[in-house]
């Protein structure tokens, strides 16, 4: 057992675009694939998520770092420091009980598909690790493990559940078929689905401004390359940098041509196995449906999602430095992915409502980075992952995923008041998104010439 461990482990470690090709090559092989197209659409969907992740980066270096350097120039003190999706969901792994996950999301969701109540598939396991993350500051918190892991167990039902609720929009979104999305951050619709609601009645956010209709508007200024230009000059020289704002300008426009360029090689990849698969389920399970769970990427190509995510870093850093009670300077999740890609569904891509959905959740990103970081150092300290921290400093995730429902549950286990109040609401918004959801997916699959029977 302790060799598989290490065996898997191993794998783990080199990340998703290691680990998900091999796993759909498994499931096409399973489905009926042939080899040689099995094995190409693997290395396709590694080199989709390899091509994301560079451009990602790319970003992080360039516009990010310009926002940096405008918090650098202030000379403000935070002592607990972002360090990014990646490293904070790779410590999680260093948990004693973290390796137990995995057959726990495996057999949750195999049992659910035998007694009909998912019809997807989850093959995004490395983010088995935000399961993890969620169980170990349950477990920090009440000092049982049990209970972090049924806490976490919640969560996988709930994840399957609303890709099950909106799997139609997601393939009207990304144009890839047979696909839900059933991580974690698009639970935070749940929230951001009502709050578009309520700003429809502002006749403002009425107007639909996405890229197509930006592009209809100001013809050329909507074009991805010249919207990144003018946005990430503009950030340049919030941070400072001169005519050196310029490059930073040239550097975002590249960065937003780039994202829709890799993202369809996600429909190259995954056409294939979602055709084989569901010809796979009519012949052995007659009149079911199946949908392979992804992980969000395959909306990476929506230039919505970055412009939201761009126009939020300036906001994200002045709002950390004024914030009674946070300590933590966002830096390596400057990339707010976790509200922009998530909004962007709930808000059908309109900018205006995504752009203030992500300011809005600033504070919440601050404050329960802030509240978890003593939990992650603790970590940190104890697994000797800690040895760069200077003393009094701290690590920190800021623009964590579903932040506002993690900090939820820990002040419910807390006995917090407010806790209670805002689990009371989130059952009642969560009554109210479901039953919505069928609706929208009725109207989608319309848009898409489905018969609703079908596909609703």
């Amino acid at each position: 057992m302790e060799a598989l461990q290490i065996i898997f482990q191993s794998i783990l470690d080199m990340g998703a675009a290691v680990f998900l090709p091999i796993v759909i090559f498994i499931i096409g092989l399973v489905v009926g694939l042939k080899p040689g197209k099995a094995v190409s659409a693997g290395l396709t969907l590694g080199v989709a998520l390899t091509g994301i992740n560079l451009v990602i980066s790319y970003m992080s270096e360039t516009v990010g770092v310009a926002a940096q350097s405008f918090v650098e120039n202030t000379g403000v003190q935070l002592t607990a420091l972002d360090m990014g999706w990646a490293p904070a969901l790779g410590l999680c792994w260093s948990w004693k009980y973290a390796f137990v996950m995995f057959p726990v999301q495996i057999g949750i969701n195999v049992l659910m598909l035998i007694m009909g109540l998912t019809k997807t598939l989850n093959v995004d396991m490395w983010n088995v690790a935000n399961k993890i993350f969620t169980a170990f500051i349950v477990s920090s918190v009440t000092g049982n493990s049990i209970i972090g892991f049924v806490v976490a167990i919640a969560q996988i039902v709930l994840e399957l559940k609303n890709a099950d609720a909106t799997k139609n929009q997601i393939t009207e979104l990304t144009g890839v078929p047979g696909v839900a999305m059933p991580h974690p951050m698009f639970l935070s619709n749940i929230f951001f689905y009502p709050f578009a609601k309520l700003l429809d009645k502002i006749p403002f956010f009425r107007n639909e401004l996405n890229a197509q209709t930006l592009k209809q508007k100001i013809g050329i200024f909507g074009e991805n390359h010249v919207l990144g230009f003018i946005v990430g000059t503009i950030v340049g020289l919030v941070g400072g940098q001169g005519i050196g704002a310029l490059l930073t300008g040239v550097q975002a426009g590249t960065a937003l041509t780039l994202f829709p360029m890799v993202s369809k090689l996600f429909m190259t990849a995954l056409t294939p196995i979602s055709d084989a698969a569901n010809e796979f389920i009519k012949k052995k399970f007659p009149g079911r449906e199946m949908v392979i769970g992804l992980d969000w990427p395959i909306l990476a190509g929506n230039p919505e999602i970055w412009v939201a995510i761009i126009f939020t870093i300036p906001v994200a850093l002045i709002v950390a430095m004024v914030l009674p009670g946070n300590t933590t300077l966002p830096f390596g999740n400057l990339m707010n992915v976790c509200v922009c890609a998530a909004a962007f569904v709930a808000c059908k891509g309109n900018m205006l409502k995504m752009i203030v959905t992500s300011w809005i959740m600033v504070p919440v990103l601050c404050w329960s980075a802030s509240d978890f970081a003593p939990m992650l150092t603790e970590l940190a300290v104890s697994t000797g992952s800690a040895d760069i921290l200077v003393e009094g400093q701290q690590l920190a995730w800021w623009g964590m995923d579903i932040a506002e429902i993690r900090w939820m549950i820990v002040e419910v286990l807390r006995g917090n008041v407010v806790g209670f109040g805002v689990l009371a609401a989130f059952i009642a918004l969560a009554v109210f998104y479901f039953k919505a959801q069928k609706k929208e997916e009725q109207e989608a699959a319309v848009r898409m010439g489905w018969t609703v029977e079908e596909k609703a």
